[in-house]
């Protein structure tokens, strides 16, 4: 499954250009500021440690989680089906854009199986 990681570049940006550094209202920015376009009800992020408590405590156990994708191009071109990178994209290499995605995406991707609880009263 993939939520959205609260540790990513978009949540960093996002929080400095519409709360100007105000990370104390993080919850409340990011919900509003999230998607390109207005109507989205929701945006709810996850630490890594966040996501594994929460599957824990529903019962499952994580296999495997990682970060990854930034999106990197400026978003008036790409709406006109232009791939324009915006800065600072457009000057690193793919190795560095790659580590970047896997330290500050914003997916944060986990696989996690359902964990047999044993029967009540033993």
């Amino acid at each position: 499954m993939m939520v959205y990681y609260r540790w990513s570049w978009k949540v960093f940006a996002i929080i400095l250009r519409e709360a100007y550094g105000a990370f104390w209202r993080l919850d409340e920015v990011v919900a509003r500021n999230s998607e390109a376009q207005t109507g989205c009800p929701v945006t709810y992020t996850y630490s890594k440690t966040s996501l594994r408590q929460w599957l824990e405590a529903n019962h499952f156990g994580v296999d495997d989680m990682f970060v990854d994708h930034i999106f990197p191009y400026r978003v008036q071109d790409y709406v006109k089906y232009r791939y324009v990178k915006a800065f600072p994209f457009h000057l690193l290499p793919g190795s560095a854009m790659r580590a970047l995605e896997r330290r500050l995406g914003w997916h944060l991707c986990v696989t996690a199986h359902p964990v047999r609880q044993a029967p009540a009263g033993r």
